[in-house]
């Protein structure tokens, strides 16, 4: 169990620790085509921020909120991905 609260935590960190790199490459590439890529990051890393949390701290949540953030986090992956395909397709705009 040790372990498991020791990497959750090492993950935990990592993920905050690329937050504001994530947040300034968003901002940096925010009018160029492949802004749009990078611009669902900064939610993806919270979400898996807020999925290690409670294991990091040992606290109980609610299997809702594991849901809850899984489901951001996917749906965040999907539109980035889906912004990847409509890039290399070379179509401007879904």
């Amino acid at each position: 169990m040790v372990v498991e609260r020791i990497l959750a935590l090492a993950t935990m960190l990592v993920l905050a620790g690329t937050f504001p790199l994530a947040v300034v490459a968003a901002r940096g590439f925010r009018g160029a085509p492949f802004g749009s890529v990078l611009r669902p990051l900064p939610v993806i890393l919270l979400a898996y921020v807020a999925l290690n949390a409670n294991v990091a701290l040992g606290v109980s949540v609610p299997p809702v909120y594991d849901l809850v953030a899984s489901a951001v986090a996917t749906v965040a992956a999907l539109v980035g991905a889906a912004n990847v395909l409509v890039l290399l397709t070379e179509r401007r705009k879904l």
